[in-house]
């Protein structure tokens, strides 16, 4: 569903993006509205789809994960059980912290976490590539994050 977002939806969203725990007066504040009409513009976001949750932004390092990894995968075909099937995979390994169908040589880009070098070799080669699904993949570790998330333009 689109929605028509006028300039007080983006001061919300863009206060929201920056801190989802930002209280309601906090938000009616940015906007410029009173607290009823601010929650009312901000669950219909919700309702809609556009605003799709809350979530804590946690520290990978923090949490053991020192090997971080894009890993670009061509699928054995493009039949529709295949994609399916590789689908299931992504949707049920906590490892893959993202992916993208992509245009070019591969099919599909992963970001991969894990503790360390190994414990990604172990998890690509026992959990992606021993499924038959993959013909090849090529992985490109991430020496360094410059930027990992930043607020979408509200054009």
């Amino acid at each position: 569903m689109s929605l028509t977002l006028d300039d007080a939806d983006h001061r919300l969203l863009a206060v929201l993006q920056n801190n989802g725990k930002a209280s309601l007066q906090e938000l009616a504040e940015a906007a410029g509205l009173s607290q009823s009409p601010c929650w009312r513009r901000i669950k219909r976001m919700e309702d809609a789809g556009l605003i799709r949750g809350y979530v804590a932004r946690l520290d990978p390092k923090g949490l053991g994960l020192h090997a971080l990894a894009y890993v670009f995968v061509t699928l054995i075909d493009h039949r529709e059980e295949t994609i399916a099937g590789f689908g299931r995979l992504v949707a049920r390994e906590e490892r893959i912290v993202e992916c993208a169908s992509i245009t070019g040589s591969a099919d599909f880009i992963l970001k991969v976490a894990a503790k360390d070098p190994e414990d990604l070799e172990t998890f690509l080669m026992k959990g992606v590539l021993a499924t038959g699904m993959v013909r090849e993949s090529q992985t490109h570790f991430i020496l360094r994050q410059t930027k990992t998330r930043s607020p979408w333009p509200l054009l």
